[in-house]
């Protein structure tokens, strides 16, 4: 009986002891769940999320496992996410990867950088944001990414880049900012990026660059700013990109060009300003540019360019000017650039523009026949010319030659009073055939005829009466079309008599196809 009761309380004792054991491990295990709620639920793998509710959605190549993927892309469907949201804590599971992108599945689900998330990813090389709402680059969005070499934050409506946006990266190469609404780069966006190659804003809504913008981008080989609202570029916009390679300015809205626009890119090679609205451009805009072997002025509105243009780009091997409205190119224009142009890999395109048929194209058939270039070849064959100027000039008065003693109309029409009727009194003139039927017809006169220049025998084309070199005064008759070379000073007549000192104004009325002058 003794025994019987000693071995129920031996089991009871027992019993007594397993139960409080169980309860031991269980607040053990209670407590070690405790840190990790806290911390934000760093037990979640970013890369093995199967909550439908979940704001993110990775997908990890390669594995799954915790701590081992390389490459994750995260689709983020549901907006509002805070900046301090859990899920941005979950990256914690994947300390490892290289390569991590986000698409933005729903309007305004995305509308910061994730720095939160990027902090634990010292070993990310390459990050890529597409169509989040992402208005501000904060200050340090990137910081701490040592090892970070290319960041594409493309179609994210981004407006503000705020000081030190991308700063201490010391290993970045590439910065893509394609297709946003960006409107400024300001000082110190871009901050102590040392490796700095690359760097895109195509596609976005820039009308200023600061002074001193690109000062700590001292590598960089390739300013893309293409597609923009450019307008003004200053003397000391480019400071800092003595090593620049490239600078893409196309399709913005750059109407002038002043001296030493280009003076600190040292090592230029391609200038492309194709698609802009140009008209001026001062003969030392591309001074310093001693490098340069490509450059694109295409699509723009230059008449005419100053003689001196491409003395200090004596390295040009390929020029575009094609849709423009010169009306001349000359041989003194080219000779700079000349012998660069004849070997195969060089070219010269002048196609669409208003040349008019003179002597001064002359060189385009010695070019034709000496280049090796196809290119250039082609383009000089599709060149047109037009044998009647739209506009008359002091270099292209050519009244028929009907008068016998041939006394130039314009020099006695200059004279206050005098028309054709009174000119042609003065001539004894009574017949009135003297007019072609062209002139006669307005129709006639604002319908040129073009010709392929190399379809002239160079001996055919007429040299313009006006054959005063450069540096003389401009005469009293003048082109009506505002002067480039020398842009910045204020354009003067020069009056044809000293004895006149009254001021006067011009009046050019057109009657029957001529001109004539009245003097007030």
């Amino acid at each position: 009986m003794e025994r019987r009761i000693a071995g129920i309380i031996y089991i009871l004792i027992t019993f007594a002891l397993v139960n409080e054991m169980s309860i031991n491990v269980q607040a053990k295990d209670n407590n070690k769940r405790k840190p990790k709620e806290k911390s934000g639920g760093f037990q979640k793998n970013i890369c093995d999320v199967s909550d439908r509710d979940s704001k993110v959605h990775c997908y990890c190549e390669n594995t799954r496992e915790p701590r081992n993927a390389t490459k994750a892309e995260c689709w983020v469907f549901n907006g509002g996410i805070p900046r301090d949201d859990l899920i941005w804590q979950s990256f914690a599971s994947q300390p490892t990867l290289q390569t991590l992108s986000f698409n933005v599945r729903v309007d305004g689900a995305l509308s910061y950088v994730p720095t939160k998330a990027l902090h634990f990813l010292k070993n990310l090389k390459s990050i890529n944001i597409r169509y989040g709402n992402i208005i501000d680059v904060t200050p340090y969005a990137f910081a701490n990414l040592t090892n970070l070499t290319d960041v594409t934050l493309s179609q994210n409506q981004i407006e503000n880049l705020h000081q030190y946006a991308f700063a201490h990266l010391p290993n970045i190469t590439v910065i893509n900012l394609e297709d946003n609404m960006i409107l400024e780069i300001g000082t110190e966006a871009f901050y102590e990026l040392p490796k700095l190659h690359k760097l895109v804003f195509t596609k976005n809504n820039i009308s200023s660059i600061r002074d001193g913008a690109f000062l700590h981008t001292f590598n960089l080989l390739e300013l893309d700013l293409n597609k923009n609202n450019i307008i003004h570029l200053r003397r000391r916009t480019f400071d800092g990109l003595a090593n620049l390679r490239k600078l893409d300015l196309r399709r913005n809205r750059i109407y002038n060009l002043t001296e030493y626009t280009f003076a600190e890119l040292w090592n230029l090679q391609e200038l492309l300003l194709g698609k802009n609205d140009l008209k001026y451009i001062s003969e030392r805009a591309f001074d310093g540019l001693s490098q340069l072997r490509k450059l694109s002025l295409d699509d723009n509105k230059l008449s005419a360019l100053p003689t001196s243009l491409f003395e200090g780009v004596r390295g040009l091997s390929s020029l575009d000017l094609r849709s423009n409205e010169l009306h001349a190119l000359t041989f003194d224009n080219i000779k700079p650039i000349l012998d660069n142009l004849k070997p195969q890999n060089s070219n010269l395109l002048l196609e669409e523009n208003n040349f008019v048929c003179d002597c001064r194209l002359k060189w385009m058939h010695a070019l034709r026949n000496e280049t090796k270039s196809q290119n250039t070849k082609t383009s000089l064959d599709g060149v047109t010319c037009k044998m009647d100027p739209p506009i008359v000039s002091s270099a292209y008065n050519k009244m028929p030659d009907v008068i016998e003693n041939k006394i130039d109309y314009n020099q006695d029409i200059l004279h206050a009073g005098i028309t054709i009727e009174t000119l042609n009194e003065k001539m004894n003139i009574t017949e009135k055939k003297t007019i072609p039927e062209e002139l006669k017809d307005p129709n006639l006169a604002k319908k040129p005829v073009k010709r392929v220049v190399l379809k002239i025998p160079p001996e055919n084309l007429p040299c313009p009466r006006d054959t005063k070199t450069t540096t003389e005064s401009p005469p009293f008759i003048v082109d009506p079309v505002i002067p480039i070379q020398n842009e910045m000073k204020i354009f003067r007549f020069h009056e044809p008599n000293t004895a006149y000192r009254l001021s006067y104004k011009c009046t050019i009325v057109l009657w029957s196809g001529c001109f004539a002058f009245f003097f007030t």
